[in-house]
Parts: C-alpha cells; structure tokens; sequence
C-alpha cells in the first residue's frame, strides 16, 4: 500500500513535512515510499527546515519537561526552537532510513525520531543547491475557504493563522522574510530573527516586524494593521524593501493603524486587541457598528449571506457579541427589531424595515 497518496501536495509544506514525518515513523517506510520522501526533499531548503522542525517539535512533546496537551502552541514552538537535541541518525554506512526509539520514563514512551540519511539530505540539499533555490524558488501559497480558519507554523518557527476567506504567499531568503497577504486577514506570531526582518505585505502597505505578534486585515478599500505584543514598523515601500522608501509609522503594543487609497498615512489610534483579535476564537465583536457592517461581517463567515435592505436600517447601530458561524442567532437579534421583517430562499436572508421608505421601489 502506497501511503505517499495520503500526503496533499496542495497544503503548505509545514504540513506536508508533518505528513510525512507520521509516515516515515509510523510502522516501516517502504522503499519506494523513502525514494518518493527523497524526490520531496530535495527540492528546496525550506522543506528540508519544515521537515527538521516538525522533528523538533516532536520531540519537545515527548519530552519530560513538557505538560501536553496544557501547554499552548506558542510555548511548543519555543521550546523546539530552544532545543538543542540532536535528531537521532543512524549510522554512515547505512542507506535506508530507520527510526531509533527512547522513553523519557518508565510510562511515557517517546515516538521514533528521523533518521539517519535526513541529515546527509540536508547537507547535500544546503550545499549544492540552496542558493538558488533560496532565491528562485516559488513562493509557498496557504488559503482558506469561506467558514474556514487555519494556523500553519512557517519555516522559520514563526506562526500564522489565517481568517476566513484569506489568502497569503510566503517567500523566505537568506536574508529577508516575505508574506504577501493576498486577501482577508491574518494574525502572525513572528519568530525573532534580528538578520531577516520578516515583512507582511498588504496592497501597498508593509508591516515589519523582528519577533512580535499582529494582526493585518486588508479589505477592499483599506488595511488595518493592529499590534498585540512588540512593536511593528508600517510604511509604502512597494517598490524597495526599505521601510524608508515611505512615511514609516511605529506601532506598539495596543495600537493600529488604518491606511487607504486616499489616507496613506493615517494617524495611529488606540486599539481594542481584544476586539481585533476575536476572530481567532470564532467571534465577533461589535460596538456601535452599523447593521449594514455587521452583516457583511457575517458574510465573510457563512456561505448563507444576509443583505440589509434600506439606508436607514443599513445605518442603525448595534453592540454585542456573536458567534461568527451562527448566523441565526444574528438574524433572531434582527428579528426582535420593531417594524423589522426577514425574508429568505435557504441561502439569501433579505432583512427590511416595513417603513414605507425602506421597501423596494415597484
């Protein structure tokens, strides 16, 4: 049985490296299944770094010091990055790949670790071709369908998770960290690195951050950028990666900065990181915000959209909290409204005032 089918080509490589880290420490690899791990390998650093990463965070689990599953992912990923354990190999005269397997105490076993040949891959990889491919290769594309939130640990030990219906491409070299945010929104866990600043590039706005966390939500018509911990530098360097190429801007933690088309460089403002992170926990958060708003929130969410009909209903403004993909209890909200009727085909909710200025023209 061919497992290499079972690993999707189409995930971000962290993922495929942890598919195949479980295949190749899971019952006994076969030939062809060790030649397909090699092929997948070689063909940039950054998948040799995925794969040694997710070692390493392997073995951070099964460590003693380790209180799992308590311990938040944030804390895992240091750990692994602090570890300074080497990944078991076996021996140079042997070629195939084997696992070597310990126990940190008596009642918790330690899952097998890679394996000889991973290593000299690595060397040949780094060394012959690394290079190149750090410079050339095609950036690495995560995406998330409507409904859908996904975190992915990047090569370099930094963490981004991804809000519905977002998309971003990640580009590393040797010297420098790149994640262009498509569409949607994200928030990154940014792993120090004081010789790659890493850079999130929204549109024309660029966050740069050297080991911090926050969040970029790029909309049609603007971007918002809000610090949760560190500081962040936002400025327009569309064309050089020089962040004086444009108004530079510092944040700290608790601020944001929102910059449009016409407002380039818009002042920075306090920020309720509370509110602007919410999302990550499947809520939402609204405080004086128009219905219209409020709905087109909810539709980033749900595939069931909800249209407000009439400017004076669009405009009124509501405060509270809700599930993100519960929009009933949205529309049971709406519905206790006075003068207030919801109309709906199973997919499409249409919600009008019954005032004669708010109907549909005949």
């Amino acid at each position: 049985m061919d497992r290499t089918n079972e690993i999707d080509s189409m995930t971000s490589v962290s993922e495929q490296a942890s598919a195949w880290w479980v295949l190749l420490n899971e019952g006994d690899p076969t030939a062809a299944e060790r030649r397909a791990f090699t092929e997948w390998v070689k063909r940039s650093p950054e998948r040799v770094g995925a794969f040694l990463q997710a070692a390493q965070l392997a073995q951070t689990l099964s460590s003693q010091s380790t209180k799992w599953p308590e311990t938040s992912v944030e804390e895992l990923i240091r750990a692994a990055q602090e570890s300074r354990q080497e990944v078991p190999r076996i021996g140079a005269g042997q070629s195939d790949l084997r696992a070597t397997e310990s126990s940190s105490s008596p009642s918790r076993s330690r899952r097998p670790f890679l394996i000889g040949g991973l290593a000299a891959a690595a060397t040949v990889v780094i060394a012959g071709v690394g290079t190149s491919l750090y410079f050339h290769s095609r950036p690495e594309r995560i995406e998330t369908a409507i409904g859908e939130q996904r975190s992915v640990v990047l090569s370099d030990g930094s963490l981004v998770t991804l809000n519905t219906a977002s998309a971003v491409e990640v580009r590393f070299t040797r010297d420098h960290r790149g994640v262009t945010l498509l569409a949607g929104e994200a928030l990154f866990n940014v792993a120090h690195d004081a010789q790659r600043p890493f850079d999130v590039i929204a549109g024309a706005t660029t966050a740069r951050a050297v080991g911090t966390r926050f969040n970029v939500d790029r909309r049609e018509n603007a971007t918002t950028v809000t610090v949760v911990e560190g500081r962040v530098a936002v400025f327009d360097a569309s064309n050089d990666r020089n962040e004086n190429a444009g108004e530079r801007v510092l944040l700290n933690a608790g601020q944001k900065v929102t910059r449009t088309p016409e407002r380039p460089g818009a002042a920075v403002a306090p920020a309720n990181v509370t509110t602007a992170i919410a999302w990550t926990e499947r809520k939402l958060i609204f405080e004086n915000r128009p219905l219209g708003e409020v709905a087109a929130e909810f539709n980033r969410y749900n595939r069931r959209t909800i249209e407000i009909r009439g400017a004076k209903l669009r405009s009124e403004e509501v405060t509270g909290v809700f599930r993100a993909d519960d929009p009933e209890s949205f529309l049971a909200f709406l519905a206790r409204l006075p003068e207030v009727s919801i109309e709906s085909d199973g997919s499409h909710f249409v919600v009008r005032s019954q005032a004669t200025e708010d109907l549909p023209p005949k």
